[in-house]
């Protein structure tokens, strides 16, 4: 069995994750096997795109047209149907990094936000943003100009005892850009594709990665938009703040039971609460180092 480190718990796996950090430890949080999925009896219903998901208060199964099924269960255990020896195993395993694990996080009474972030001061900025906002462009800039990366994708939101903050954990130690965004960064390592077929490539960061948790101090969410002239920037407090944010928790549908949505609602108003709220917005097409000198006067 591989053992790693990755979304702050100790995971065991029957294959192999180059995206996860290897690491040594006695007893683990989450086992991920190969087997056969059971039947489930699902309270909550329904398909995204070629995903189709079965809920209940303790189990997940998805499958994906094309690939394989997935069955989540106790926020302890991860089992992946036997697929074929011409699926793509890394395919199989972006699957795992991203619904799995989100279902077992529901599980664990831990919300994911889908956030990058970084570390100034000891303290964490998040960075968010919808699909084509920038968020991962930014990220690779800021690791450009010396900032320590903390995530990519997912940050793991930790209410700490005696805390008033909420702290982050971070996901895994890979950047994810796209084809634009390389060329646009100027980089040349274009040695692991996400998927086979897309222009979509992962930097791995395990030397630098940080398994501690940190307070996060600020949010900066990124908005992309049509007809809008430079690059604006304010900052949110209350109820606005708590909209802005809120949208992105990842993977929301599986936060929709009623225990899990107060249990949204704590967690974020404590995070606005605790942290400031900046929204930059920019036109579609943005210098990125202009982009860039607006987060970091704001960091």
């Amino acid at each position: 069995m591989y053992k790693y480190w990755g979304f702050g718990l100790h995971i065991t796996s029957e294959i192999e994750f180059p995206e996860l950090l290897p690491f040594d430890f006695k007893h683990a949080d989450v086992n991920i096997t190969l087997g056969e999925i059971p039947a489930v009896d699902a309270i909550t219903l329904f398909s995204m795109g070629r995903i189709t998901y079965k809920m209940n208060d303790r189990e997940l199964v998805f499958s994906v047209d094309g690939l394989t099924s997935y069955y989540v269960t106790g926020g302890n255990s991860i089992v992946i149907q036997p697929y074929p020896s011409d699926v793509q195993e890394r395919v199989v395993r972006l699957f795992v990094l991203g619904a799995a694990m989100a279902g077992i996080l529901q599980q664990r009474r831990q919300i994911p936000l889908h956030t990058a972030a970084v570390i100034v001061n000891g303290r964490l900025t998040l960075i968010a943003g919808q699909s084509g906002a920038g968020k991962s462009t930014t990220l690779a800039g800021l690791r450009k100009r010396q900032y320590k990366i903390f995530s990519d994708d997912i940050t793991v939101l930790e209410e700490l005892p005696d805390d008033d903050r909420i702290s982050g954990i971070a996901s895994y130690p890979m950047i994810k850009l796209w084809e634009n965004s390389m060329k646009t960064l100027q980089l040349d390592d274009r040695s692991f594709p996400i998927v086979p077929g897309f222009e979509k490539y992962g930097f791995f960061f395990h030397g630098a990665f940080d398994t501690q948790h940190y307070p996060v101090e600020r949010i900066i969410l990124l908005d992309a938009q049509d007809e809008m002239e430079g690059i604006h920037h304010k900052q949110l407090y209350g109820s606005e703040a708590f909209a802005a944010v809120v949208q992105h928790i990842y993977k929301a549908s599986f936060f929709r039971q009623p225990t899990m949505r107060a249990l949204c609602f704590d967690v974020i108003s404590k995070l606005v609460n605790g942290s400031e709220v900046h929204q930059v917005s920019r036109p579609f097409i943005c210098e990125p180092d202009a982009l860039l000198d607006v987060v970091t006067s704001i960091m």
